[in-house]
């Protein structure tokens, strides 16, 4: 049984290493509307489902009406692999601070920016 599970193992680490290269970005949609981009700065805890990168979280609908601008990455930061694809809001997104892009206009429709 071991054979099969160091196999497995064996199997996940390629796999990642292929995926997670330093200088590339990886996307997912993290939600129907959110996708979110990793760059990747360091690999070298990868074995242990760790890596080093910048994110930025963009609502695709709301940047493709010109109703945000496009986010910058954050600082370099640790992601757990297992984790940095979890999304914790609404399933139809919002903005990456977990607010709705109406939160931001008041009653008169004037933006508050």
């Amino acid at each position: 049984m071991s054979g099969i599970r160091n196999l497995l193992e064996r199997l996940r680490r390629w796999s990642r290493r292929r995926e997670y290269r330093e200088g590339e970005i990886v996307s997912r949609f993290i939600a129907r509307d959110v996708r979110r981009d990793i760059l990747v700065v360091s690999v070298a805890r990868i074995d242990e489902g760790v890596i080093t990168g910048r994110a930025r979280t963009t609502n695709v609908l709301y940047l493709s009406k010109g109703l945000i601008h496009p986010p910058e990455f954050t600082p370099a930061t640790e992601f757990r692999i297992d984790e940095m694809w979890h999304w914790t809001g609404q399933s139809w997104g919002g903005l990456p601070d977990g607010t709705s892009i109406a939160d931001h206009f008041e009653s008169d429709g004037t933006s508050d920016d």
